[in-house]
């Protein structure tokens, strides 16, 4: 037996091959023995074990150890997987419905960006679906806007240019005749200047709709009033007993004279040209703590709708559908909206409940600071 010396109360493991050849352990332990009624006596344990079982079950343990991590690893890339598959599911449907949207637009569909059935819904998602159909919704409407004043523009264009060939060709097949050769000349010039006019506007509106250089300075609107209406007098004679001036502005208003003059003109001449004839137009100019307000008010004999509100700033839209009347051109109110975006106005056109049409333009305060 193997015996070491232990001090008592303590143990030692060591490593020993057993008479069986085997490779084993020995449990070495020593201590104070007391039996009852007799003197303490030392004694000294000793064990021995074969570590050939206890070394298959650790070599089990071992290789369950590794299967269980090796397939937990294995279950938790499978479950990962399936749960960002079916995260980015919305995401793929949405990239699917891109990649299509060319071929959905060449076929002639009302394409917009939807949720597939069966397919959960995520806020992160949802908000790049939705900005992508405003977007495409804004781009339809901007796109059908364009047609409509391509046609419209094209319109305008074509009726002054089909007066030109048909008087033309009227008076080269009538040379002697006077009454076409008298007028002839003065009826090219009228036309030449209706075109000149349309397209001086269509320029103007080109001009707002992007870039305006802003120049601002103090402005006398009693005196910029004046300069509207004197160039407003060969329309409209009556001009100067119409109008119906109410200020209180007790200052000069900083802005840009163009725009300013530009918005005040075209709303003038609408004013006078859609109200009842010889009817007063009220012009007021008021001054509140934010905002200085610019209100002109007519009688309407035309009743419009909403909608037909709403379209008024739209180019070249006209009330009238067939266009009969040859000097309004749908593009004033046009230019006023352009113009009141670029300087940060608040534009507002609508029609009272007593039939009266009512424009109201306010020019902030922290705009008019030089």
């Amino acid at each position: 037996m193997l015996h070491k010396k232990l001090p008592l109360n303590s143990y030692q493991i060591v490593d020993i091959t057993l008479p069986n050849r085997e490779v084993g352990k020995a449990f070495l332990y020593s201590y104070l023995a007391k039996p009852k009624d007799q003197k303490p006596t030392p004694i000294y344990l000793t064990i021995y074990a074969s570590t050939i079982g206890l070394d298959k079950v650790t070599g089990i343990l071992d290789i369950l150890l590794i299967g269980s991590f090796l397939l937990s690893m294995i279950i938790m890339r499978v479950v990962a997987r399936a749960i960002v598959n079916k995260g980015l599911n919305p995401l793929v449907n949405l990239n699917d419905q891109i990649k299509l949207f060319n071929y959905q637009k060449q076929q002639r569909q009302n394409h917009s960006f939807t949720f597939e059935e069966n397919t959960p819904s995520y806020i992160e998602v949802d908000l790049i679906r939705n900005e992508l159909n405003n977007f495409l919704e804004t781009n339809r409407k901007m796109v059908d806007n364009e047609k409509r004043i391509t046609s419209d523009i094209a319109h305008e264009i074509k009726t002054p240019i089909a007066e030109i060939i048909t008087l033309t060709e009227v008076h080269q097949r009538f040379p002697d005749d006077e009454r076409l050769a008298k007028t002839f000349t003065s009826d090219i010039l009228q036309i030449s200047n209706r075109m000149k006019v349309i397209v001086e506007n269509l320029l103007l509106l080109q001009r707002t709709s992007h870039s305006l250089s802003i120049y601002k300075e103090p402005i006398e609107i009693t005196t910029l009033l004046s300069s509207v209406i004197h160039d407003l007098n060969f329309k409209y004679d009556d001009i100067k007993q119409r109008i119906v001036l109410n200020n209180t502005l007790q200052q000069p208003i900083i802005a840009d004279a163009f725009c300013l003059k530009t918005i005040i003109t075209n709303l003038l001449d609408n004013a006078l040209f859609y109200s009842v004839p010889s009817s007063a137009i009220n012009i007021a100019i008021n001054d509140d703590v934010q905002n200085v307000v610019f209100t002109i008010t007519n009688t309407s004999p035309i009743n419009y709708s909403e909608t037909e509100v709403n379209k008024l700033v739209q180019p070249l839209f006209q009330h009238d559908d067939s266009r009969s009347n040859n000097d309004r051109y749908g593009l004033g109110l046009s230019i006023v909206d352009n113009i009141c975006k670029i300087n940060e106005y608040e534009l507002s056109i609508s029609q009272l409940t007593n039939g009266e049409f009512q424009v109201l333009v306010r020019v902030p305060k922290k705009n008019c600071r030089e």
